[in-house]
C-alpha cells in the first residue's frame, strides 16, 4: 500500500530533476551561442623615451640663494601685500603666478596677492630642494584689530650663474583677514554684564531712586503733615474751648 502511494510522489519529483535539467542544458547552450563578441582591449605605445619622474630631494640652500630668496619675498611683501609698487610685485613672480595677466591688469590690482596692512612680517624657509623652495609669511598690521596673516609661498629659481634668479610661484594665505570682533573668543567664557555691553550695575540706580521717589515722596509729605498737627496740639491742647461770642446785642448795629 505504501509503495502505490509512493509511486506517484517518486514520479514527480523524477519529473521536477528532468526539467531542471534541461533548463540547465538550455541555459548553458545559449551562453556559449551568445556570448561576448566585443573586440579585446589592446594598449598601444608611442615611441620614445619612457618619462620617469622623481621625488625631490631636500638640499641645503647656498648662502648666496638664501639671501636672494629673502630679499625677493621682502620686496614682495612690501610691493604686492601692502600695495606700495604692484607692478615691481608683477615682475617678482613666475609666469604661473601671474596668469596670463599683462602688467597693466595686474597693476590694476587684478592679481592673486592678499592685501594686506603689513606692519611687521617674518619669513621663514620650511623646505628647499634644487631651485624650488617653500616658504612660510607671517604679516601683522598696527593695529590690533586686524589678525595676524600666515601665508605659503614657494619660489622657483631660472637661470645659471649670475643670471639665477629666484621668482614667486605661489602665493595662498593659510588665514582668512578677520577682525578683533569677529575673532571666536579663547579661553574662559567672559562674564554676562546681564544688561547690555554698554551699562553696568551702576545704572540699575536710576530706575530705583525714580520708584522710590514715587513712593516714598507722599509718605513724607504725610508724616509731615501729621507731625505738625502733632506739635499744634500739644501747643494748643486737644481739649481747649474757643472763647464764648459776645451778646446778640453787642453784635447787632
Amino acid at each position: 500500500m505504501r509503495g502505490l502511494l509512493d509511486s506517484p510522489r517518486r514520479r514527480k519529483r523524477a519529473l521536477v530533476a528532468a526539467v531542471v535539467v534541461v533548463a540547465a542544458l538550455i541555459a548553458t547552450v545559449v551562453a556559449l551561442q551568445f556570448r561576448n563578441t566585443a573586440k579585446p582591449h589592446e594598449e598601444t605605445f608611442e615611441r620614445g623615451q619612457a618619462q620617469v619622474t622623481h621625488e625631490q630631494v631636500p638640499v641645503r640652500l647656498a648662502a648666496r640663494d638664501r639671501r636672494e630668496i629673502l630679499s625677493v619675498v621682502n620686496r614682495f611683501v612690501e610691493d604686492g601685500v601692502a600695495g606700495k609698487d604692484l607692478g615691481g610685485a608683477y615682475d617678482l613672480s613666475t609666469a604661473n603666478l601671474r596668469g596670463g595677466l599683462t602688467r597693466k591688469q595686474w597693476a590694476r590690482g587684478e592679481n592673486p596677492i592678499y592685501r594686506y596692512p603689513v606692519y611687521k612680517h617674518g619669513v621663514r624657509i620650511a623646505a628647499s630642494y634644487r631651485n624650488d623652495v617653500m616658504v612660510q609669511l607671517y604679516v601683522r598690521a598696527r593695529t590690533r584689530k586686524v589678525e595676524p596673516l600666515g601665508v605659503d609661498m614657494e619660489l622657483l629659481a631660472a637661470g645659471t650663474g649670475p643670471a639665477r634668479r629666484w621668482r614667486v610661484d605661489y602665493f595662498q594665505p593659510r588665514e582668512t583677514l578677520v577682525t578683533a570682533a569677529d575673532q571666536p573668543r579663547r579661553g574662559p567664557e567672559a562674564k554676562d554684564p546681564g544688561i547690555g555691553p554698554h551699562l553696568t550695575e551702576r545704572w540699575l540706580l536710576v530706575p530705583l531712586g525714580i520708584f522710590a521717589l514715587i513712593v516714598l515722596l507722599p509718605v513724607g509729605l504725610g508724616v509731615r503733615h501729621w507731625a505738625a498737627a502733632r506739635a499744634a496740639e500739644r501747643e494748643f491742647g486737644r481739649e481747649r474751648a474757643l472763647p464764648p461770642l459776645p451778646p446778640r446785642s453787642e453784635r447787632d448795629p
